[in-house]
């Protein structure tokens, strides 16, 4: 009976594993084998990875990609933690409002979110024109078109999803702990840094990887803002493939596996991290 029952799980996690195999096996294995053919002849060659640490071009969307990504996740996981310590303190009724907000709010990426930016921040955006009024130019010290507004919009979408995360992650507070904490005069500052965070620490790990990954993999609106004017690596991998100039195949899928690897170099580092957490909390 054990081994039907398995069978038949097994079998309904066919589609899934058939889905993953045709949209993210196969096309990372051929990106893994373009990258490592010459463009001209065709045969093997470790000249594209040589390219990404040697030309420029590759090494300031390299290092672009991973400010904005480490910036705005860093500030983001700041400022969700805030925004889902507040959620936890409403009532039931409260949080349902709020998280169904930040679904909502989560979603709101691409096109939608550039036009939104436009309107408010743009060269004749709505805010901008109101502080030319009273007589700001808000131009002198903040342009959307560039590193500043590509940061104020990835911190943006990167507080919906890390508050989605971290408002679970507050329920493995107990409230006898801070009653603990207030029996013995604690403030609320030395309970979060003693108690809190510490507790919450593996959560808070598995969302940096997250928000990361959802940073340095973001392009809709970054092409939408700034097209090809930043070089960063998710704009220059769509370029190399339907760019207008001629593709370079071989070149985006060497940028692709580059960028993959970056990712999972850091989300390896945050699994190892939760592993020495763990491993000292059982030895204590």
């Amino acid at each position: 009976m054990k081994k039907q029952y398995k069978m038949k799980n097994l079998l309904t996690m066919v589609p899934l594993l058939a889905l993953a195999a045709l949209f993210i096996l196969l096309p990372i294995l051929s990106m893994i084998k373009q990258s490592f053919t010459m463009p001209e002849t065709g045969v093997f060659t470790l000249e594209n990875y040589k390219a990404i640490f040697t030309d420029s071009v590759y090494r300031v969307a390299t290092g672009n990609s991973l400010y904005l990504s480490l910036i705005s996740t860093v500030i983001g996981l700041i400022l969700s933690f805030l925004i889902a310590y507040s959620v936890n303190e409403l009532g039931q009724k409260g949080q349902g409002r709020i998280l169904s907000m930040l679904n909502m709010v989560s979603n709101f990426v691409g096109l939608p979110l550039y036009f939104a930016f436009v309107v408010i921040l743009g060269n004749t955006g709505i805010f901008v024109l109101a502080l030319k009024a009273i007589g700001f130019e808000l131009a002198t010290v903040f342009k959307l078109y560039s590193m500043e507004g590509l940061m104020l919009i990835f911190i943006y979408f990167q507080i919906p999803l890390g508050s989605l995360m971290l408002v679970p992650a507050f329920q493995a507070i107990r409230p006898a702990w801070k009653e603990a904490a207030e029996l013995m005069e604690a403030s609320p500052l030395q309970f979060w840094t003693r108690v809190g965070i510490p507790v919450m620490l593996p959560s808070l790990l598995d969302t940096f990887a997250l928000l990361f990954a959802n940073a340095i993999t973001a392009y809709a609106t970054v092409l939408l803002l700034v097209t090809t004017s930043i070089p960063l690596l998710p704009v220059k991998i769509t370029t190399m493939f339907t760019g207008e100039m001629t593709p370079q195949r071989e070149m985006g899928s060497t940028l692709a596996i580059w960028m993959i690897v970056i990712m999972l170099a850091v989300i390896g580092i945050c699994n190892l991290l939760k592993k020495m957490l763990y491993k000292g909390g059982s030895d204590a």
